[in-house]
């Protein structure tokens, strides 16, 4: 190497320095791999912290050595695996008198602000396997967290503005927002539904799973609400109308609604009018309306959740599986036989519209000069039957004669031909027709012949393999 070195010419000193940095790099990088144990620099985080809790615990279990079990359990508290007895206060006697021990009691503790309650409100999804959609405010069991209770949930979906808006049922395969009566509890905390508690259920009893999303003390849900009126008097772009509201108090908080007419004309609600029946109120719109449009006003009617919340007590009955709260409608009525209430605005009647008739296109007569020959009203008077030229005989001349009967004789030919080529395209058509049906019949046929040869072959090779086997 000094040899090589030599020849090349004199070396570097910074070249040096930057192949020593190079191996003292190289050496720490290997250091890690080098050892037996890989991973033994490895450490985490999580390490670290496990580390110094088994430090402290030695060091715990050093200074406590010397002391008794109840100065121990005064500082350092109770040890796992330890026998506890508890104190409680305040438990109704049904629980002591029923109390079973093949079903073992929870204990766990809640934080001073678990104990209010307030609106919570969970994205909730119908399980798949649960057999019926759920209804809006029917009583649901939650098990959420450490407790179980009943409450009547209200179902929302949040649209692209940001309203929620109040559904009738949960979807079949989607999720929703369930508004519901409970204890404050952190968001995150999943949960699920039940519709009864009833151990004799054979269907599969969890209704829904969800999680909580938000807590408030309301949350603003809203319906759709559409008015309806009709016009009391029109005059150009603006019109009085009547049957929507009651008052000029409705009329002064809807003020500057944007309505619009069943043929599409836009409008806007001005003022209370004097004129015509009370609720009567002015609008104007894009255009004219017609005395036959109806005006609708589109509009949203908040609805709040129900304030009810029953805890779920099972353990203080003698048979835990026996409880029941608050039934659903549909229930109740199929247990004591009665009917859905109908309402008359909700049934279907039949629409009677009568038939209007429209005044005739009049064109004024300065008008009618200007237009071209094309766009004027070709106005042909109706021929009158009895009249004189209706009745009067026309005698021919032989010539003009001659000329009627060539030409209805040319009339009768065209006719006959025109009927012989429909009557030959039928023939024609049925033939293919036919045709086509015999080739069906033909490939069927074919298909199950190739079929059962198949088959047949299929089990001659077996029948010999298993000779041979």
């Amino acid at each position: 190497k000094e040899k090589e070195k030599e020849k090349d010419g004199p070396v570097d000193p910074d070249e040096e320095k930057r192949k020593e940095k190079k191996l003292e790099l190289k050496a720490k990088f290997n250091q890690g791999y080098d050892s037996e144990d890989k991973y033994a620099n490895d450490l985490t985080m999580y390490d670290d912290i496990k580390q110094e809790f088994n430090k402290q615990k030695e060091l715990n279990r050093a200074e406590f050595l010397e002391m008794d079990e109840e100065e121990r359990t005064q500082m350092e508290g109770f040890l796992p695996g330890v026998y506890i007895r508890f104190i409680l206060k305040d438990v109704p006697c049904e629980f002591i008198r029923y109390f079973d021990p093949h079903f073992p009691v929870l204990l766990g503790a809640l934080l001073p602000n678990e104990d209010t309650l307030t609106f919570l409100q969970a994205r909730v999804k119908k399980h798949r396997w649960f057999e019926r959609i759920l209804k809006n405010n029917d009583p649901l069991i939650i098990s959420l967290g450490w407790r179980r209770f009943q409450t009547r949930p209200m179902y929302s979906m949040k649209d692209t503005t940001g309203r929620l808006r109040m559904l009738k049922y949960t979807p079949q395969h989607m999720h929703c927002l369930a508004t519901f009566y409970g204890p404050v509890t952190p968001p995150n905390t999943g949960f699920c539904a039940f519709q009864s508690m009833d151990k004799s259920q054979s269907t599969f009893r969890i209704a829904a799973t969800g999680v909580v999303v938000e807590l408030n003390e309301s949350f603003q849900i809203v319906k759709k609400l559409k008015l309806v009126g009709y016009p009391f008097k029109i005059f150009k772009n603006s019109a009085f109308i009547k049957g929507m509201f009651n008052s000029a108090l409705e009329i002064a908080k809807f003020q500057g609604a944007a309505i619009k007419t069943v043929s599409g004309i836009r409008g806007q609600i001005k003022k209370s009018v004097q004129a015509g029946p009370e609720g009567t109120f002015r609008a104007t719109f894009e255009d004219k309306i017609l005395a036959s449009d109806i005006v609708f006003l589109r509009a949203w009617y908040p609805t709040e959740p129900a304030k009810f919340y029953y805890p779920v007590t099972s353990l203080l009955l003698k048979e835990k599986g026996t409880w029941e709260g608050m039934k659903p409608t549909g229930r109740l009525r199929a247990e004591r036989g009665l009917k859905a209430r109908v309402e008359k605005d909700s049934l279907y009647r039949e629409i009677e519209r009568v038939p209007k008739n429209f005044k005739k296109l009049v064109i004024p007569k300065q008008l009618r000069a200007e237009l071209p020959f094309g766009s004027k009203p070709k106005q042909i008077k109706k021929k009158n039957p009895n009249s004189y030229t209706a009745k009067r005989a026309v005698v021919l001349q032989p010539e003009e004669r001659k000329v009627k009967d060539l030409i209805s004789t040319l009339h009768l030919l065209q006719k006959s031909r025109t009927q012989a080529k429909t009557e030959n395209q039928k023939i024609r058509s049925e033939k293919r027709l036919k045709s086509k049906l015999e080739e069906e019949k033909k490939r069927s046929s074919d298909i199950k012949t190739s079929i059962k040869r198949k088959f047949l072959e299929d089990a001659i090779s077996n029948k010999k393999k298993a000779r041979l086997e």
